[in-house]
């Protein structure tokens, strides 16, 4: 009697030791984002200061300051400056440098006239391999940029200072390139033609996409492994994982650490991602900058700097290790064949498990419903948050027109995640009660239907309900299947774990790792009988432990592309529905959980509605605006001309709308296929686009030479021939340019210069048709003047410049060019 009272008193504590170790692993992964408060100018001068490095943002960050602008030289000029007198050795590399972008019909050529700072902090020994800091101090256009990279930069400055009196054993180089956003071009020239490219042993670059968060180590360089040991040694409460530079192996951007990684040098990459809306925006100002980013960024490098600068000897390329932040604030790298234990330590409690599942009558019936377990959990997740992200008015939701949803982002993350746990604890209840059947069908089928209520049909929505209304008719009461139903879904954990292994070991961290904390849960729950307290309070420390882990990597997702695809929650709450089933207790018939479940989804529906009413601080988030004037004075055509796919208001009135109904129309030499466009006054176009035409005779090419107005700060030239044309040359160096018959070629160069760009390929290649439009900053100063824009209204990418086309055809004909225009 007295054993039945005691398994009767610890089940009736079960559900609460769940709850509160979800709710500690919540705190816990919501807590380990927030940045650690900046530190004053006053603290010891080898120290990091956040508030001295927000000193440089001052000058650096004023005004956007793209490749080729005014605005970058004055930048550069103060770098130099800065540097000299800090006691560096500095020097300006000016040279050029190309690289192919895009795929099929939009790929092309990016090239730049290139201005690159490089200091020197020298070490005892110049001879040793040296330490490389790399940030960007070039922006794109109409953004101050003070996170994206100016960050970086002053983070540079102050680590800069702060070395000053160490005794380094080598060189430290403080590498500010130029024209990052147009293509990682500085970063290319660098790491081709400079000197001190041949001596880099590790690098460390600086990066942001956002103007918020901890810095994430979200990349790393080939044999990471002794680096990252060195760092996790060091660092103070660090954020990353190998998760991150998987994905970001095969997405089409990269920043300029990708060119040394490339070429096999060590390193590490760091960047900060909260805060989307400032990325490339006007509003990336140091205002928005929460200094906290600025101190979390320079307290993870500099500690790293200082040991590297030190050390006889740098950490070398050796094997790929696995690498994670956990809760508590530390960093663990493992070997990749760490995984296989993991593995091995699956397989032995399925083993038990199967002897178990004997004790039962679940059968293969049992099995099955623990294998539709993680369908099933995978899009009930993905079905709710869908359905409230399109109700709040994220079906159409973009950064350019939803500014109300992204100012409750905070809001938007924390009602999607209580709103995924909720939907977890529910499908616990209705695996434990077979009467649910019917209500959560007919719940998944009204939820699909309501996808569409906001944003236009949603066929996923639809489909979404109907799957999730079928997989809960056939899994609803199945956990009284008992250990079978645990087997079927460990089954499917260490298969997927197994598949992770043998491809994608950087992905165990949120794909495998959990499988040891499913594994153990399953073993201390059993479901045959009665778990001891003991069991029951080491099965909920682990479940904290380990949910603390996956909701933290599901924060990181959803601050990373959570706003325009929610549906990424599923895929770390899976997890959450594999640690929950060992916890579904039968005799209690699901009843608590479905309290539970309702308990937190109506907080989530609370917080979510909250988002929806919040209006954005116009001023915080603006309207974006954009308008071009575009001159083509061989053919007397003038218009101003958007590209933004909805026009706003100001948009509109700045086209002349008033007067006529802008129109779509294509412009060519643009590289624009469908832009908003009114026809405006002819201009006086003070200088054209100019084509030199020559050959030579010696090599048998033609020469294009492609002179832009003054003040060009973007060339952008289309050329095609009906024949493949073999051996192109671009400034004397090979391009991949008219090798497709038909096809026009792009190139766009950032800061031509007065000497332009000159072009070679043979000259019995045929006739070559060229297309030119150089882009000045700055509106003409002849044409009607736009509408003053409000403080809540900005300017967007190319907004407010002036466009001059051109055009020719070079042709060869007994041995001289001809113009064929």
């Amino acid at each position: 009697m007295s054993a039945r009272r005691s398994s009767s008193g610890v089940a009736r504590y079960t559900l609460p030791l769940l709850l509160l170790s979800i709710v500690i692993a919540a705190w816990s992964a919501w807590s380990a984002q927030k940045t650690p408060p900046p530190q004053p100018a006053s603290i010891a001068t080898a120290e990091f200061s956040a508030v001295r490095a927000m000193q440089h943002l001052s000058w650096i960050a004023t005004e956007p300051h793209p490749t080729g602008s005014a605005a970058a030289a004055r930048v550069r000029d103060q770098l130099v400056n800065h540097l000299q007198q800090a006691g560096l050795q500095v020097s300006v590399q000016r040279g050029q440098a190309a690289a192919e972008y895009g795929k099929g019909d939009g790929r092309g050529v990016r090239a730049a006239n290139v201005g690159n700072v490089v200091a020197v902090l020298p070490g005892r020994d110049r001879s040793l391999p040296a330490v490389l800091l790399m940030a960007h101090y070039d922006t794109v256009p109409h953004s101050p940029g003070a996170a994206d990279d100016g960050l970086g930069v002053a983070v540079m400055l102050e680590i800069s200072r702060a070395l000053q009196n160490d005794l380094r054993q080598r060189d430290v180089v403080f590498l500010f390139t130029d024209a990052e956003e147009a293509g990682l071009l500085g970063a290319r020239a660098f790491f081709a033609s400079h000197p001190l490219s041949s001596r880099i042993g590790t690098v460390i670059n600086l990066e942001a996409r956002g103007s918020s968060g901890r810095a994430v180590l979200f990349e790393t360089g080939p044999g990471n492994a002794a680096l990252l040991s060195t760092f996790a040694k060091l660092a103070q409460q660090p954020l990353g994982n190998s998760l991150t530079g998987f994905v970001y192996r095969y997405m089409p951007n990269g920043t300029d650490f990708t060119v040394p990684a490339q070429k096999g040098i060590p390193g590490l990459n760091f960047a900060i991602i909260g805060s989307q809306i400032d990325y490339h925006a006007a509003t990336a100002s140091v205002a928005n900058l929460d200094p906290g980013s600025v101190q979390h960024m320079g307290a993870q490098v500099l500690p790293l700097v200082r040991q590297l600068a030190s050390s006889a000897t740098l950490p070398t390329a050796t094997h790929d290790a696995i690498y994670s932040d956990l809760p508590g604030g530390w960093m663990i790298s493992v070997p990749t064949w760490s995984g296989w234990c993991v593995l091995a330590f699956g397989l032995l409690v399925i083993v038990v498990v199967a002897r178990r599942a004997t004790f039962n009558h679940g059968g293969w019936r049992g099995v099955v419903s623990g294998v539709a377990g993680w369908p099933l959990a995978l899009l009930s997740v993905a079905l709710a948050v869908r359905v409230s992200y399109r109700l709040l008015g994220g079906g159409d939701a973009t950064l350019v027109n939803n500014r109300d949803l992204l100012a409750a982002f905070s809001m938007l993350a924390s009602g999607e995640g209580l709103l995924a746990i909720g939907v977890v604890l529910a499908l616990g209840a209705l695996l434990a009660c077979k009467a649910a059947r019917k209500p959560a069908a007919a719940l998944a089928l009204v939820a699909g239907a309501c996808a569409s209520l906001r944003g236009g049909f949603d066929v996923i929505g639809l489909v979404l309900g109907v799957l999730v209304a079928l997989l809960a008719w056939t899994s609803a009461g199945t956990a009284a299947r008992g250990e079978s139903v645990r087997l079927g879904a460990l089954l499917v954990a260490w298969i997927i774990g197994a598949v992770v292994q043998v491809l994608a070991p950087e992905l165990a961290p949120l794909l495998l790792w959990p499988l040891l904390a499913v594994a153990a849960v399953v073993w201390l729950l059993p479901a045959h009988a009665p778990p001891t307290a003991v069991r029951v309070i080491a099965a909920a420390v682990i479940t904290a432990f380990a949910l603390a882990h996956v909701f933290h990597f599901a924060l990181q997702l959803f601050e990373a592309i959570g706003f325009g695809t929610p549906e990424v929650l599923a895929l770390p709450f899976a997890s959450l529905a594999a640690l929950l089933l060992p916890w579904v207790r039968v005799a209690e018939g699901g009843r608590w959980l479905a309290i539970a479940a309702l308990v937190t989804v109506l907080p989530a529906a609370g917080v979510l509605a909250a988002a929806s009413f919040t209006q954005a601080d116009r001023t915080r988030y603006p309207e974006l605006s954009q308008v071009l004037f575009v001159a083509d004075p061989d053919n007397q055509h003038y218009y101003r001309v958007s590209s933004l796919p909805q026009l706003s208001d100001w948009s509109r009135q700045a086209l002349g709308g008033v007067q006529a109904e802008p129109t779509r129309i294509p412009i060519p030499a643009m590289d624009l296929t469908a832009v908003w466009a009114t026809k405006a006054d002819a201009i006086a176009v003070p200088e054209p686009v100019r084509f030199e035409r020559s050959y030579d005779a010696d090599t048998g090419q033609s020469i294009l030479r492609v002179l832009a107005p003054a003040g060009t700060r973007e060339l952008r030239v289309r050329l095609k021939s009906e024949a493949v044309v073999r051996n192109v040359q671009l400034q004397g160096e090979d391009a991949p340019l008219l090798d497709e018959a038909d096809r026009w070629s792009r190139l766009r160069w950032q800061a031509p210069g007065p000497d332009g760009i000159e072009l070679r390929w043979p000259s019995d290649s045929g006739p070559v048709e060229v297309q030119a439009a150089a882009g000045i900053d700055g509106w003409p100063k002849d044409a009607a003047p736009l509408p003053a824009r409000s403080a809540h209204i900005v300017p967007w990418s190319t907004s407010d410049m002036t466009w001059i086309l051109g055009a020719t055809r070079v042709s060869q004909e007994g041995g001289a060019p001809q113009d064929g225009r």
